[in-house]
């Protein structure tokens, strides 16, 4: 289904599945990026995300910091999406500990790391498109606020939502509701536990299985897990994907924190092309993002 978000770009969009992008392939979508050979890379490497980022613009920031909490600044044209979005924040170590599972499941080692070559899609990249203002918050800690304010002490629901194509960037995203709210999200499946998923829901922990993460690929792999440079006049754009952790937060309520903990989880972020808004990037030192 092709519309138009927020922002007023076309998205092609699947809800209630996650699409690989093989499936999208065969499905001979429109996307040049889709279709391009990629050199040899790690495939099938396990993400381990245990924290979640919100990034935001002066604008947005100023909105959290009155209001103590996220909310969707306008109503949206359906209750269902009245979501606060959050990211994977994944960090060199969780990387690291990627890298090392990948080489366990191989049964092989390597003699330098090399997953941090590969992992260099937006999605892994410590800069922002959307602003300089971020917020990290474990898992943990929001399933816990979610519950404790929407829930009723309930567990939330954690749904698969959709699969968005963009240009070069294909978005899988899961949805947290209340148990009230189920009537909602009914037809969207519950998120499983299965190893061929894109994604997975495990002890407040997500596992990403991330098919692309290279925007650019500046190495390929090697049989004997070696990172070899490629030449830049051979260096190609090609998709990348990403996961989006979508908060249920109905029109008028707030998905509230207090400024103590806002403080402690706020970040100053490096601004990165292209943008996603039309406001320009704060000029400022920026704190060194999680290790």
């Amino acid at each position: 289904m092709l519309r138009t978000n927020d922002r007023g770009h076309r998205e092609l969009c699947y809800d209630k599945q996650h699409l690989k992008l093989d499936q999208l392939k065969s499905m001979r979508i429109q996307n040049d990026y889709l279709y391009r050979t990629i050199p040899d890379y790690p495939r099938d490497v396990e993400f381990q995300v245990s924290y979640l980022r919100h990034n935001t613009n002066l604008q947005g920031f100023l909105g959290i910091w009155d209001s103590e909490g996220f909310k969707k600044p306008n109503r949206s044209h359906s209750p269902k999406h009245d979501l606060v979005w959050w990211s994977p924040d994944i960090s060199s170590d969780d990387i690291n500990q990627a890298e090392s599972r990948y080489l366990d499941d191989q049964q092989t080692d390597a003699e330098k790391p090399f997953l941090h070559k590969f992992t260099t899609s937006p999605a892994f990249l410590s800069s922002s498109r959307m602003g300089n203002f971020r917020f990290s918050m474990s898992i943990h800690e929001l399933l816990r606020r979610y519950k404790e304010h929407f829930c009723a002490g309930q567990d939330p629901n954690i749904r698969i939502f959709e699969t968005v194509v963009y240009k070069q960037e294909v978005m899988y995203s899961v949805v947290v509701h209340a148990p009230h709210a189920r009537k909602l999200f009914s037809e969207y499946p519950l998120l499983e536990d299965t190893q061929d998923a894109v994604c997975s829901f495990w002890e407040d922990t997500i596992i990403w299985r991330s098919q692309a993460m290279s925007k650019t690929h500046r190495f390929r792999l090697s049989r004997n897990m070696k990172a070899i440079r490629i030449p830049t006049k051979f260096r190609k754009d090609y998709m990348w994907d990403n996961l989006g952790v979508a908060f249920h937060v109905p029109h008028g309520e707030i998905f509230p924190f207090g400024k103590k903990i806002l403080a402690k989880s706020l970040r100053l972020c490096e601004g990165a092309q292209p943008k996603l808004n039309t406001e320009e990037f704060v000029k400022c030192e920026f704190d060194s993002i999680r290790l």
